[in-house]
């Protein structure tokens, strides 16, 4: 008959055999590293660890910009066209001027002409055309596969 513990990797209850440095170890409540194997354990919660990788790992370059009106219903561009140039994207929330359907289309249309001074299409991202996406230069958006990415990836399947 096999034995089911020894199969599953469990320890036989029928065997009271203890080993005394097993019990040694196992009397700590700590269930950290033991001073044995601290030479082959690295603690990622260390300091060490995340002033390491905030030096290997370099701070994004590019934002999101979220826009929507301000109280006086009007979307301020004021400085956005140098976002756009450094590569962020911008989203411009137009859900607010649903009870305003002209002044929701001069939002869309200045929105529309910054994307026009930077040669870049304004995308909708609904059906309703209040939700507007500018990608940033060196962004790629996939119009059939709606994906968004980076430029430098355009090569890649």
């Amino acid at each position: 008959m096999v034995n089911l513990f020894k199969l599953l990797g469990l320890p036989d209850p029928k065997k009271n055999v203890v080993n005394d440095t097993r019990t040694k170890n196992q009397s700590s409540a700590n269930p950290g590293p033991r001073s044995s194997s601290r030479a082959d354990f690295h603690d990622l919660g260390d300091p060490l660890w995340s002033e390491r990788t905030e030096r290997l790992i370099p701070q994004a370059q590019k934002n999101v910009v979220y826009l929507k009106p301000d109280k006086y219903q009007r979307v301020r561009l004021d400085g956005i066209e140098n976002e756009i140039v450094e590569g962020s994207m911008v989203l411009v929330d137009l859900t607010s001027l649903s009870h305003m359907p002209s002044q929701k289309e001069v939002c869309k249309r200045r929105v529309e002409s910054l994307g026009e001074i930077n040669n870049i299409p304004v995308f909708s991202l609904n059906e309703n055309d209040s939700l507007l996406m500018i990608p940033g230069v060196g962004m790629r958006v996939d119009t059939k596969k709606h994906r968004l990415g980076m430029k430098v990836l355009e090569h890649e399947p």
